[in-house]
């Protein structure tokens, strides 16, 4: 098939038999052999692509090793160029905008400071998945099956130095922080609650168990740093806890600050209110 226009979340849009098909690993103009990998009917399903027939001049060879059709579910657009993923970006946001919120201007995609020129190392914070026997790693894309080959480059390499050395608890989290000094922060997430029989229930009641197992609280604990990561925007600091939220980016907060400092035309002094909800 021939890929089209991109789509969120790194997919580009392609059509089959009359079907949609979201296609991932894949760029806008290949000519690719796809494999279905979800398909619940009607009119679209989702694919990867396995074999690539013709090349975008975008295409290069991945940044991430380990997001590659059956990997992990990290970097979407690891097999293109920057300047591509850049445009990628740029479309889908330009889409949305005119579709959802009829909208019609161009948009930039720029990099923000704090990572490296290729697009790697910006990330200050992750969570990762530890599977059956103990071992932490990335969840595979769409799945609960864990990727454990720590090499997804979006943080720095020393964010997993050691993490292999021991053996976690089975279906636990580990949150990650690399905060403003330098120091790391890693906290173990106990397993959300399931069932007493440990049977997953089918249906709409059995999702919301689900859900609501999921977003129920979890029994947390510090195992390397405080657990309240430094962070620092201007002159402000924050203590925070490791496994709330913060800005993934480590330039994000400081650009979020700037750009709306300059958009309210606050002067010195000033207060500017962001009110998100």
């Amino acid at each position: 098939m021939i890929l089209g226009n991109p789509a969120h979340g790194g997919s580009t849009v392609a059509r089959y038999e009359g079907r949609v098909v979201f296609v991932r690993h894949g760029l806008p103009g290949e000519r690719v052999i796809a494999l279905v990998t979800e398909d619940r009917g009607g009119s679209y399903c989702f694919a990867d692509a396995v074999q690539i027939l013709e090349a975008s001049p975008d295409r290069v060879n991945p940044v991430c090793p380990i997001s590659g059709p059956g990997g992990a579910g990290c970097c979407d657009l690891s097999h293109a160029s920057l300047p591509a993923q850049q445009r990628i970006g740029a479309a889908v946001v330009a889409e949305q905008l005119r579709r959802l919120g009829g909208i019609d201007r161009p948009v930039e995609v720029e990099l923000l400071p704090g990572g490296e020129p290729d697009g790697t190392r910006w990330r200050t914070r992750v969570r990762l998945a530890v599977d059956r026997v103990g071992n932490p790693g990335f969840r595979r894309h769409h799945s609960h099956d864990v990727e454990t080959d720590l090499a997804c480059p979006q943080i720095e390499a020393r964010a997993y130095v050691g993490l292999t050395d021991r053996v976690w608890q089975p279906g636990a989290e580990l949150q990650v922080v690399l905060d403003a000094d330098g120091e790391r922060h890693v906290v173990e997430i106990a397993p959300p609650h399931v069932s007493r029989t440990g049977r997953r229930s089918p249906g709409r009641r059995g999702a919301s168990a689900r859900r609501a197992a999921a977003s129920a609280p979890r029994v947390e604990k510090v195992m390397e740093g405080s657990g309240r990561p430094v962070q620092r925007v201007g002159t402000r600091e924050w203590r925070l806890s490791a496994t709330g939220f913060w800005q993934a980016h480590r330039g994000a907060a400081s650009t979020y600050s700037r750009v709306v400092g300059e958009w309210a035309d606050a002067s010195a002094g000033a207060t500017a209110w962001d009110l998100y909800g």
